[in-house]
């Protein structure tokens, strides 16, 4: 579960510190939970998820398609305020990185 909540607070750009005040949390009990040493309560899940915009299922489903999604979503976000040039560096950057 750690490891999904790092991975939608980076998708959505947020640190640990904006992520933990946030949810009402200190930064090192967040740290804690992402790295798989310290439990988490079911009020301190629902209020992650709030933060994060989720359905609280979402965190307890382990499904990674979910992931992706939130990936996908931000990045189209991004994609979608670039110029054509930049757009085209980045198609190309893309294709060699696939090869």
């Amino acid at each position: 579960m750690g490891n999904r909540i790092r991975n939608l607070r980076n998708a959505q750009g947020l640190s640990q510190v904006q992520l933990a005040d946030s949810a009402g949390m200190s930064a090192r009990y967040l740290g804690e939970v992402e790295a798989g040493k310290r439990n988490v309560s079911f009020g301190r899940l629902n209020a992650l998820a709030q933060r994060l915009s989720i359905p609280l299922t979402e965190l307890l489903d382990f499904e990674e398609p979910q992931i992706k999604g939130v990936v996908l979503k931000e990045l189209n976000a991004y994609l979608e305020s670039l110029p054509l040039n930049q757009l085209l560096f980045i198609q190309r950057a893309l294709r060699q990185l696939m090869r």
